[in-house]
């Protein structure tokens, strides 16, 4: 597999959920499942997980590097307070604990306080906020254990969201990103498209269905889907960025140039930038 392919899959599955869930928070085959491992590049994953020990008691989480003296010493003193804290005190005590977690990209540790937070108060704000977490240990995650895990872990938080709120087409959107990494995808490609079917230019659902084709290598119809996504919103540079790849793939070259020169212009994103011009430079 092509280094800008990966690239560009792990800035895409690493950023749908950020872009569109309430905290900061994948796809497959339309045909296939996505059991069989793809080669990693480890200048595309530097930024999935980030390899620190376990924290959370009850998240399993499996890395191979501690955190930094400083690093264990700030969640130390943040646990502290929390565990004497109560009520409301405590979810400000866990949210601290949750953005330190973030910053380490211990996104399994963050989730597991947010669940914490939301048996203190359910609403679906802190049900979508640990779910988006527990979708970001997910994305992140290269161990397939921790990938089905982190998972589950995700449906069982939106299911909880979609039981509150059967409309909340984020929620069955991730939901159904997880099941694409299950013996049932056709499970999740199915509620994908009840999402499009109910809202057809829903963005999320419809950049998660261009990264489906793009594995299942049906370029045409990724370029769709990210052009749809360009027409409603120009400034999306994730989509621009897969559009590019996609066109360059079906030898659309005079298409693909100017859209990823545009990604290079306009992101600010070191591996969005490094993805464009690897591809730009087999366009040459």
């Amino acid at each position: 597999m092509q280094k800008s392919f990966i690239v560009i899959i792990v800035i895409a599955l690493a950023t749908i959920g950020g872009l569109y869930s309430l905290p900061k928070v994948v796809v497959n085959n339309e045909k296939k499942t996505l059991q069989q491992p793809e080669k990693e590049n480890p200048a595309a994953t530097a930024n999935r997980d980030k390899n620190v020990k376990a924290d959370a008691p009850a998240v399993s989480e499996n890395h191979s590097e501690s955190l930094t003296a400083e690093q264990q010493k700030v969640i130390s003193n943040l646990r502290d307070v929390y565990t004497k804290a109560n009520g409301k005190s405590k979810i400000k005590s866990a949210d601290e604990l949750i953005v330190q977690f973030v910053k380490y990209n211990r996104y399994d540790s963050a989730a597991h306080y947010a669940e914490e937070v939301v048996k203190i108060e359910p609403s679906e704000n802190n049900l979508m906020k640990a779910g988006g977490l527990y979708y970001e240990a997910f994305t992140y995650s290269l161990q397939q254990d921790k990938t089905a895990k982190m998972g589950e872990k995700a449906r069982e938080i939106y299911q909880k969201v979609l039981d509150q709120n059967p409309n909340n087409l984020l929620a069955k959107t991730n939901m159904a990103m997880t099941y694409t990494a299950t013996q049932t995808p056709m499970q999740g490609i199915m509620m994908l498209r009840d999402v499009i079917a109910k809202e057809p230019d829903y963005e999320p659902a419809l950049f998660s269905l261009g990264i489906l084709s793009i594995r299942s290598n049906q370029f045409g119809k990724a370029v769709d889907r990210f052009k749809q996504i360009l027409r409603n919103n120009p400034s999306n540079i994730k989509a621009a960025l897969n559009l590019g790849y996609c066109l360059a793939e079906l030898d659309r070259k005079e298409e693909a140039k100017p859209i990823l020169e545009q990604v290079l212009a306009n992101s600010k994103d070191p591996q969005e930038k490094a993805a464009a011009n690897e591809i730009l430079s087999k366009l040459k």
